[in-house]
């Protein structure tokens, strides 16, 4: 593997895990089904409703943050699609990558005009990360 999900005219496409989108939809689909199957009871409260629907709920914004979000890096720049929005970060726009260790990763990309961020949820992240660092120019302090 050479670090990417995809390389096309010098672009590199780094996304979530397929296996999380699959998850969500997998559990929203159990969920639907638990909806359905309390509708043949009676006298079911309607916080029971309430709460299947919410888990249908969670499992359908889960699967679209997995299924739509993904980061493409260019010769210029990257373009971070998230859920609900694009942004676009030029190498020379990104003055910091913070790495906040822990049972999932987060790297927090902040930039002139504000941040994103990824996990370690992506695929390649570490590289993704390293190629940041070194098109930024970015690099550890000196000691």
């Amino acid at each position: 593997m050479t670090g990417r999900d995809a390389e096309m005219d010098g672009r590199q496409v780094f996304r979530p895990r397929r296996g999380l989108a699959v998850a969500m939809a997998v559990a929203g689909l159990l969920w639907v089904g638990v909806l359905l199957y309390l509708f043949k009871f009676e006298g079911v409260p309607l916080k029971t409703f309430l709460s299947a629907g919410f888990f249908i709920l969670f499992f359908a914004v889960s699967l679209t943050y997995y299924a739509r979000t993904l980061i493409v890096v260019d010769a210029r720049g990257i373009t971070y699609r998230g859920m609900v929005r694009t942004r676009r970060l030029a190498f020379s726009d990104i003055r910091n990558v913070d790495v906040l260790p822990g049972p999932v990763t987060v790297y927090a990309i902040r930039g002139q005009w504000g941040f994103v961020h990824f996990t370690s949820f992506f695929r390649h992240h570490q590289t993704l990360a390293r190629i940041l660092v070194e098109r930024a120019g970015l690099g550890p302090l000196p000691g």
